[in-house]
């Protein structure tokens, strides 16, 4: 009975020592606990049947695994755990990076019921007949699985249905920001021949107080208003990925509307590998772009800059942003902080390690000095 607290205790000192609390223990103690669940499920057939198809030879071959041959039977049992551990293995990374940070709640109700299955292995296997024990194992576990599948689905399609009602969201506020840009500019053209004849009759009059005015009234407010958008739109053409085109303009007109100096660097053509998942890399600009906004809308500076470029066959997304304090820790940066989550820069960030921890190939690096925080994703 021992063994159903391993999962656990292996957990605990996974999350403190190897991860240093960069990702949630409910995804690695999930994690941890699928694995173990698929060992004993084949210990509690492998075994079992392994005996038996023994005992249809002779009794004393039973009789010698029993007391000299468990070692051979283990190596079995561990081999067939990692063949399905790895043949199901894209399907668990679903489950856990698409349902776990989603029902926590449900995640750990569906862990018990895993455990369940090794304290029902180690009442009834000495009760049962050898092969409605086995059944009843495999049942169980045809069911954990099943119910892995069928939620993964359903968290995967309710997921791309959102973000397609994000993306078309975002589309159009990009869409309706292109239509009142061009509304602009068409009434600027209408009115620049009576702003020029206006300027050229006090030129002509000698009247710099009229000049000055009419500059003051009406080209700078007009100048500034279009440079500003302009100067996003423009930046932006160079995103190829429609998806990431359109939630950068949506976050940076957020970050506009909440009086920030924004900035946008996409000098050249850039476009996110097929190897990332664009929905990944939508969350991960999200996460990044969200935390920047709240923190600098608390720094007295108020500004954010971001920036996409390709450097020696690596995809750099780089967010920086302006703070309240001086420096910030780096370790809340990472995720791996202690209490509630009121940093603002730590919103959302053990989610980002999650989605990061799929992805060997991205590095993840922060820096924080003289009141400015830098994250930078690099794509290798």
């Amino acid at each position: 009975m021992s063994f159903v607290f391993l999962p656990i205790i292996f957990s605990v000192l996974i999350y403190f020592f190897v991860s240093h609390r960069q990702l949630s223990f409910n995804y690695i103690a999930t994690n941890t606990i699928l694995a173990f669940f698929l060992y004993d499920m084949a210990m509690a057939t492998i075994g079992p049947l392994t005996m038996g198809l023994y005992g249809l030879i002779s009794p004393q071959t039973v009789n010698f695994f029993n007391n000299y041959g468990s070692g051979p039977v283990k190596l079995v049992e561990l081999l067939v755990a990692y063949l399905v551990l790895k043949r199901i293995n894209p399907l668990l990374h679903r489950y856990t990076k698409t349902v776990v940070p989603q029902m926590p709640i449900w995640a750990w109700f569906f862990n018990l019921f895993l455990l369940g299955e090794i304290i029902f292995r180690t009442i009834f296997h000495s009760y049962l007949n050898p092969l409605i024990y086995v059944f009843s194992i495999l049942l169980y576990s045809a069911l954990a699985l099943l119910f892995i599948k069928l939620t993964t689905k359903y968290y995967h399609w309710k997921n791309m249905a959102t973000n397609e009602q994000t993306e078309l969201q975002n589309l159009r506020t990009y869409t309706s920001h292109i239509e009142s840009m061009y509304d602009d500019l068409r009434r600027f053209r209408h009115d620049y021949k009576n702003i020029l004849l206006s300027l050229g009759d006090a030129i002509k009059t000698g009247s710099i107080e009229e000049v000055r005015d009419i500059f003051d009234r009406v080209v700078q407010p007009t100048n500034m208003q279009l440079d500003n958008r302009t100067a996003v739109l423009s930046h932006l053409t160079n995103i190829k990925d429609l998806e990431i085109k359109s939630i950068v303009y949506s976050k940076v007109i957020t970050a506009i509307n909440e009086h920030l100096d924004v900035t946008v660097e996409v000098a050249e053509p850039f476009k996110i590998p097929d190897k990332v998942e664009i929905t990944d890399a939508i969350r991960i600009i999200s996460i990044l772009f969200d935390n920047a906004i709240a923190a600098a809308k608390d720094s007295p500076n108020k500004q954010i800059n971001f920036s996409l470029f390709t450097k020696a066959n690596a995809h750099y997304i780089v967010v920086r942003n302006s703070t309240k304090e001086a420096t910030v820790n780096l370790r809340l940066l990472n995720g791996t902080f202690r209490g509630s989550l009121h940093n603002r820069h730590s919103l959302g960030l053990r989610n980002l390690r999650i989605i990061l921890a799929a992805y060997p190939f991205i590095q993840h690096n922060c820096q924080s000095i003289n009141h400015t925080v830098t994250q930078e994703i690099i794509i290798h």
